[in-house]
């Protein structure tokens, strides 16, 4: 009897290009992705064996049985192999999160009863000889091993409909998509090669089973999301430029604006001395370069401290420690900070032949702190200890920190400070002010 290898061969084609194409780029790192690459080439090796197998038991040249042997039992080892594959494939697609840990340890169970069936169904092919009658026996007549891997199936099949039923709710249509195309398949091609013997069409039955899973894959343009992790990428770092970490993650996660109270933080002004006179003086476009510079440096200078900047308001910096995420004893690292602002300020004249001069105002007490509106969002905060803060910096004395009577009083016991006369501040009445000494 004469056999085709014609379908094989068409098969085998069809699995080697979707191979190529599939293994050319990076693929989308998922379970059933890495599955797949399994399936892959098991379909390959299944399909080459079977072709040669074909060719060497319809051979008129005499080939010794050993290697019909070798390519008919490698060609039953591959079909198990590509069976086991879509059932793990099958489950595989039921691990979805917030499951209970009784069906994670049932979906275990699972995987070990399918590993010992395969593994039996090894045992068998291994164990027994292939039956042979002499030329031109049926290809798929090869006894009991035969017989195993056509029960295999047939269990496999009643597998797959018995998980894709329970979890029909679960599974993606699309990849049931491929789950039904298996079934199908194995139910046509066994049929058809039951009903006629020389007609081989089993192998291109697993190709085109493949071939409709790899087009129910999520297989997107890896490119394509390498340049949106990195425009991802650039949205974080321009988000971190904007806001606090804490305070992006909660926006991010939230979608929503927010505020919160804070009983005790330490807020920062700083302001230029006569800068309207200086912008006068040098030109408004080197102000604003200097202004830049020497912002700048403080912006790196906070990578030491746990302080953070609140924003920018003109020639006005604003910083606040013990926000978003508290501490105790904020006030004194607010000081340290701004004290090493002043000797920046020092090192900076310095350096670029200027004479700069800034007032710095600290005040400590209750806050709101969080972001409000829909547009350009800002983290800021409010209350009088921020008015308070601002009006210590109004008050103060050039290249000198001016704090309140109520940071006075928690600095006192480890700080020096110069009491200052008593002032009239608008909106806080009369009050006495203090210069801290280094």
């Amino acid at each position: 009897m004469k056999y085709n290898i014609e379908f094989q061969t068409a098969g085998l084609i069809v699995v080697l290009i979707l191979g190529i194409v599939f293994f050319s780029k990076k693929r989308w790192q998922s379970l059933q992705n890495t599955l797949f690459r399994f399936l892959l080439l098991a379909t390959i090796i299944e399909l080459i064996f079977d072709i040669v197998s074909v060719i060497t038991i319809t051979n008129r040249v005499v080939i010794p049985v050993s290697v019909n042997t070798f390519f008919s039992k490698g060609y039953l080892y591959a079909m198990i192999s590509y069976i086991y594959l879509v059932d793990l494939y099958t489950l595989s697609n039921t691990l979805y999160d917030g499951i209970p840990q009784w069906r994670k340890s049932m979906k275990n169970v699972q995987v070990i009863i399918l590993t010992l069936g395969l593994l039996a169904a090894f045992y068998v092919i291994a164990r027994n000889e292939l039956l042979y009658g002499g030329r031109g026996r049926y290809i798929y007549s090869y006894g009991l091993p035969s017989d195993t891997v056509y029960l295999y199936s047939t269990a496999s099949v009643v597998y797959v409909i018995a998980v894709l039923l329970i979890n029909i709710k679960k599974i993606p249509p699309r990849r049931q998509l491929s789950i039904y195309s298996f079934c199908v398949m194995e139910g046509i091609v066994a049929i058809t090669q039951m009903f006629n013997k020389q007609l081989l069409i089993i192998g291109f039955g697993t190709a085109a089973a493949v071939m409709i899973m790899y087009f129910t894959l999520e297989n997107p343009d890896m490119k394509m999301i390498k340049a949106l992790n990195e425009a991802n990428k650039k949205n974080r770092e321009l988000l971190l430029n904007i806001l606090p970490v804490s305070i992006a993650d909660r926006l991010t996660e939230t979608h929503s604006t927010f505020t919160e109270e804070f009983n005790d933080v330490t807020i920062m002004f700083l302001d230029f001395v006569n800068f309207s006179k200086l912008s006068n003086e040098i030109g408004a476009q080197k102000i604003v370069s200097l202004l830049n510079k020497f912002f700048s440096e403080i912006d790196d200078l906070l990578a030491v401290f746990r302080v953070e900047k609140i924003k920018t308001m003109g020639d006005s910096y604003m910083a606040a420690a013990g926000i978003p995420d508290y501490y105790e004893n904020n006030h004194e690292e607010m000081v340290r900070f701004a004290f090493a602002v002043l000797k920046l300020l020092s090192e900076f004249n310095a350096k670029n032949k200027t004479s700069i001069q800034v007032r710095i105002g600290l005040n400590t007490g209750p806050a709101v702190a969080g972001i409000i509106g829909k547009k350009k969002f800002v983290y800021d905060l409010w209350g009088e200890a921020v008015n308070l803060a601002s009006r210590m910096e109004s008050f103060g004395t050039p290249n000198r920190i001016n704090v309140s009577p109520y940071l006075a009083k928690k600095l006192s016991l480890r700080h020096k400070m110069e009491k200052q006369p008593v002032r009239m501040i608008k909106g806080f009445g009369e009050m006495e002010t203090y210069l801290l000494i280094q």
